[in-house]
């Protein structure tokens, strides 16, 4: 899961859903149908309540919603039952939180909850009026070089720090191809 504390967005696939959310709320639908468009780009983690994200899925995406002012009965109705049964509680402590922890996330979900509860006014939103410019034109090729058929890692500060594991241990990304798309 990669959670790393008691906050709601403590956790790479909380955080990458908030990104995500923020992209689709720009979208000129109606809430329920920014529900479906998230629910299809995470189809594990929104439908099947044994996923260890499943939660985290649902109670992000009411957060968002609320903060957005984004209306959603379905969203706020899912993320609150999940709230009352305690079963993000439960899923956290199957991976193994900590009962102080435990409690931390408690007091958060209650806040959750207040928040939730108290968002149920669509706000406007701004959205996309027209689709947005295509960054390529029919026929452009991207290249990029690869090490070992495999590109840079964006997340290291530079190359030198993407080490490459071999049987001869590890070595610095060092170019050694092309790859054209």
């Amino acid at each position: 899961m990669g959670v790393w504390g008691t906050a709601l967005y403590s956790g790479d696939f909380a955080l990458d859903l908030r990104a995500t959310i923020s992209a689709v709320s720009r979208l000129p639908f109606d809430p329920d149908q920014l529900v479906d468009i998230l629910c299809e780009t995470e189809p594990t983690a929104a439908n099947n309540p044994t996923d260890e994200e499943h939660t985290i899925f649902w109670l992000v995406v009411a957060d968002q919603f609320a903060k957005r002012g984004i209306v959603s009965n379905r969203a706020r109705e899912k993320a609150l039952e999940i709230i009352s049964a305690d079963e993000d509680l439960a899923a956290l402590a199957k991976l193994g939180m900590k009962p102080a922890d435990i409690r931390k996330r408690r007091k958060m979900l209650e806040q959750l909850r207040e928040r939730i509860i108290s968002s149920p006014i669509n706000k406007p939103r701004t959205t996309l009026k027209k689709p947005q410019p295509l960054l390529m034109e029919t026929g452009d090729v991207i290249v990029y070089p690869t090490c070992a058929g495999k590109c840079i890692n964006p997340y290291f500060a530079s190359k030198e720090l993407d080490r490459q594991y071999t049987k001869d241990g590890p070595l610095p990304w060092m170019q050694d191809g092309w790859v054209q798309h």
